[in-house]
């Protein structure tokens, strides 16, 4: 690590403005189609639920541009595995989880609930089903950000694989190839 870095704490956090483009949608259920497509570095503090900025809009009128609130990008170092992976990847992501507005007590119609980069985290906002999860290009001050975090606080953890242990029958259990419904060796009468 040279002189000049920073010394990074063991959780920090980037405010980022989320953009957040309604299109007209050509779907018979919907009329619009919401999704993230930029960040703010450096955005003033907006509440989701709030007023929303209008940044742009097509003169056809088939899409607008929001700034739809400011939220914390935030890092912690038991994450380092995870944001190592989101940066190998050829395009790294944040991921912007937007909310049905219903749902979250809003007046919008979605709101911006969380970003992060965390890959592991946005998974487990896109298989719950109840959200939406958007990847959004990084922006190189994030990306300098998150591979300094790494840098300063990743420790690799040895990939350590468990002896299995012969079967003893004075201690119990059922014999191999007898475990029961769900372990190997089926369980089924013979």
């Amino acid at each position: 690590m040279s002189e000049a870095a920073v010394e990074l704490k063991r959780h920090e956090t980037m405010p980022l403005g989320v953009v957040l483009e309604r299109r007209k949608s050509k779907h018979p259920w919907g009329d619009y189609v919401w999704k993230a497509t930029d960040l703010l570095i450096g955005a003033p503090r907006r509440d989701p639920q709030g007023d929303w900025l209008t940044l742009r809009e097509e003169e056809d009128g088939e899409a607008i541009l929001f700034h739809a609130g400011t939220l914390p990008l935030e890092l912690h170092r038991k994450d380092t595995p995870e944001l190592k992976m989101n940066l190998q990847q050829l395009q790294p992501l944040v991921y912007v989880v937007l909310r049905k507005g219903a749902d979250a007590g809003s007046r919008h119609p979605v709101i911006p609930l969380l970003v992060t980069a965390n890959v592991m985290e946005a998974e487990f906002y896109s298989v719950s089903g109840d959200e939406q999860v958007d990847g959004v290009p990084m922006p190189p001050p994030v990306l300098a950000l998150i591979q300094t975090f790494i840098d300063q606080h990743h420790v690799e953890v040895p990939f350590y694989k468990r002896k299995r242990r012969p079967y003893n029958p004075q201690k119990g259990g059922p014999p191999p190839g007898m475990g029961g419904p769900g372990r190997r060796g089926g369980g089924g009468m013979r």
